[in-house]
């Protein structure tokens, strides 16, 4: 009798600390987060002009990386995956929620696709003006992010005491300075499209004087201007409507499809291309996250050439050589070099 208590004891045990392991290695939250191939898909049906030139035969590819807050078990299996990534979650979302981590990369998107269409506005030569309409705070101190009283990732600055915003942070600087006598400092902010005002003791502006302690004194860490381009022929205005894709990633490829529809011709040449990059209204092209990941997905959905940043471009080959891909890698660091590369691929590929 007592040897079949000690195995039933033994039995029971084993049975719980199997039900506790599988429980932590299932169900238990991780302080990871995982980037693994997302998407490559054409931005044809994202990028719009009034009435340009008609679409080509070709696409080019906007691929994207996909995060997952993965289990202990999933988290030990991907380190034997050379195309996920582990990363700890607070270096990632820098202490927001997944929610306003997201939201934060939307913002960044917006400010993006900006950028790309006065960047094909400048290469093809078209005239244009640039209006300032506010601007949109996309990133705040985390600690400061659930007060309600004070500045929030997604707002949208419109004004001050009902006036209009000056027209650059230098004169919004000089302007918050001039309130000095006032008790509150009152922003005129939309959020969540709702309109509101945030409150700031006037005291806070007294000993400020440059752009960097003005952010610091409002919580901000950093905002980006909100603007609008009209062409001045209206036919060249260029929307481009991404859904939920979020980050500042797929500068490059909106500028080349914006500039396929303003241009004469098929910029792709009738092939698939994949592209990825930053990118400034002057063309420069910015380094991205999650290069591997992305190599990973283009080859998948038959890019045939991938355009990536000239400081992602080492690993990015690498990626390509391990995964014995056909597609080719080639470095840009401008939009010109962009352009220039792919007539470069079309002249040695022609159909």
């Amino acid at each position: 009798m007592q040897n079949q208590r000690s195995d039933f004891r033994r039995i029971a045990m084993i049975a719980v600390s199997t039900a506790a392991l599988m429980w932590v290695l299932l169900y238990a939250p991780t302080p990871y987060v995982v980037y693994e191939p997302g998407i490559a898909v054409p931005v044809k049906p994202m990028v719009t002009i009034e009435n340009g030139d008609s679409l080509g035969k070709g696409d080019f590819l906007l691929t994207a990386v996909k995060m997952t807050e993965p289990n202990f078990l999933q988290t030990i299996l991907t380190m034997w995956n050379s195309n996920m990534d582990v990363h700890l979650k607070r270096d990632v979302l820098q202490g927001f929620t997944k929610e306003q981590y997201a939201e934060r990369l939307s913002i960044i998107m917006q400010g993006s696709q900006n950028n790309a269409i006065e960047a094909a506005y400048h290469y093809a030569g078209l005239p244009y003006t640039n209006k300032l309409n506010g601007f949109v705070i996309s990133k705040v101190n985390p600690s400061d992010h659930a007060v309600s009283s004070s500045f929030q990732a997604g707002d949208k600055l419109h004004g001050i005491h009902g006036e209009k915003l000056p027209s650059s942070m230098s004169d919004l600087l000089e302007a918050l300075i001039g309130y000095n006598k006032q008790q509150n400092v009152l922003f005129d902010v939309e959020r969540k499209g709702k309109k509101m005002q945030v409150a700031y003791s006037s005291d806070t502006f007294k000993s400020i004087t440059t752009n960097e302690q003005l952010l610091s004194a409002l919580g901000i860490v950093s905002l980006s201007e909100q603007r609008s381009l009209d062409p001045a022929d209206h036919n060249n205005r260029i929307n481009i409507k991404a859904g939920d894709i979020g980050g500042p990633s797929a500068g490059l490829v909106f500028a080349l499809q914006s500039l396929d529809l303003l241009t004469n011709g098929d910029l792709s040449g009738g092939h698939r291309i994949a592209a990825t990059g930053t990118i400034t209204v002057g063309g420069q092209v910015g380094a991205i996250g999650g290069i591997k990941q992305k190599v990973v997905i283009a080859s998948e959905e038959d890019a045939e050439l991938f355009l990536v940043p000239s400081d992602n471009f080492e690993e990015a080959e690498a990626k390509a050589k391990e995964l014995n891909a056909s597609m080719k890698i080639v470095s840009v660091s401008t939009l010109q070099e962009a352009v220039d590369e792919i007539k470069v691929y079309l002249a040695g590929n022609e159909r």
